[in-house]
């Protein structure tokens, strides 16, 4: 399944009903979710049900990872579940949460096929900056508060609420705690300001307006049910996992809070192990965790760019590659032996050539551009057959 080519969610149900589900109740479903990062807003694995043609970028694995919550609070709901019923439901969820309008451009793109409607929704969701000059100077990538539209599914199911409100009103509880969390601390640091920027950037439903008010950060309704205030803790104590240490001021501020929350002071350390296990894990991977200088950062999210756009037009690419034999043979030779001065700069004017070809490669024309020639020599072995339909489905 290819997260980045149209068809792609009917391919991902298509291959969930085959494989089976992954997960059969919530618990597991969000640990799982935990596991992957989703809950943390940096993602770094799916469900292994889906069968994956190439590695995924971030933004496809917030994609996977957040039709997999979507498609499961649906199951867990209908338990017989069908593409169209699940897809028709999903999209009028999205209506609801006015997340649907569209420029007259997509529409025009789209056509009136609502699964492409949904899935560049979908897409619109995920907000990762495909923006080369912004991207390159921030530090993290990440989709902090995209489990909400996953709870907000649920109470829209379950509940029938009204999911802009729901939502709006949930990331409020979540933004006024998290700042409440920083108040708890002997000195806030550059990491704390950075984990309240992304989780306020991310609160795509509440109106900024209501971010700085004084009810909000002191007195919060945690009228909540227990699968929000699990969501909730695990936040929090992410926002305060900055050091590895955590302070009296802050655990005592967490204890209030499971207190308020009705929930058992054990939870905190559940949470806090869980954080600092993936922290551990993931920490040379993922950018929320590394302070990296920004040569070594610009060239890490330019590749991660170039990775996304390759793939994105693989069958172009294969077909202009295949129909220069130099070029062919000099990136096969790149990719076991070195290459003189002179084919370097024959195979980087050739490959500039190719890439004029496809618009949404004009990075590579940019002045500096050549610096990203290698990270696609590098990737353009991985390339699929031009003939292969990524997300076409058997019968």
């Amino acid at each position: 399944m290819n997260p980045s080519t149209s068809g792609w969610i009917e391919k991902f149900c298509s291959q969930l009903l085959k494989n089976g589900i992954p997960f059969e109740h919530y618990n597991s479903l969000y640990i799982n979710l935990k596991t992957y990062g989703f809950i943390y807003g940096v993602n770094v694995d799916v469900t292994d049900k889906i069968e994956q043609i190439h590695r995924y970028s971030e933004d496809e694995l917030a994609k996977v990872n957040l039709i997999t919550g979507l498609f499961h609070v649906y199951y867990f709901k209908i338990k017989k579940v069908t593409t169209p019923a699940f897809l028709n439901e999903l999209l009028a969820f999205y209506k609801g949460l006015e997340v649907s309008d569209l420029s007259l451009w997509d529409k025009l793109v789209i056509g009136k096929s609502e699964t492409s409607m949904l899935e560049r929704l979908i897409h619109d969701r995920i907000q990762i900056d495909d923006n080369l000059l912004t991207r390159n100077f921030n530090k993290s990538i990440t989709n902090s508060l995209l489990f909400v539209d996953v709870l907000a599914f649920e109470a829209y199911l379950t509940r029938g609420l009204d999911p802009k409100t729901y939502a709006a009103h949930l990331e409020s509880i979540i933004v006024g705690t998290l700042y409440k969390s920083l108040n708890s601390k002997s000195k806030i640091t550059d990491y704390d300001k950075e984990i309240v920027n992304i989780i306020e950037s991310s609160a795509s439903n509440m109106d900024a307006d209501d971010i700085d008010t004084e009810d909000l950060i002191y007195d919060i309704d945690y009228d909540m049910d227990l699968n929000e205030k699990k969501y909730l803790l695990d936040l929090i104590c992410l926002s305060v996992w900055d050091d590895e240490i955590l302070e009296r001021s802050e655990y005592q501020f967490l204890k209030q809070l499971t207190k308020r929350l009705d929930m058992e002071t054990s939870e905190i350390q559940d949470s806090i192990l869980s954080v600092s296990q993936f922290h551990r894990e993931h920490k040379k991977e993922v950018l929320l965790f590394q302070q990296s200088n920004p040569l070594a950062n610009f060239y890490e999210n330019s590749s991660q760019l170039v990775n996304k756009l390759i793939r994105r037009n693989s069958k172009r690419l294969v077909k202009e590659v295949r129909q220069s034999k130099d070029l062919m043979l000099l990136i096969t030779k790149s990719t076991h032996s070195e290459l003189s001065k002179e084919e370097q700069k024959q195979m980087q004017a050739q490959l500039l050539d190719t890439l004029k070809t496809i618009p949404s490669l004009a990075i590579f024309m940019l002045p500096g551009g050549a610096i990203l020639l290698p990270i696609f020599v590098k990737l353009i072995p991985n390339l699929l057959p031009s003939a292969f339909d990524d997300n076409r489905i058997e019968d």
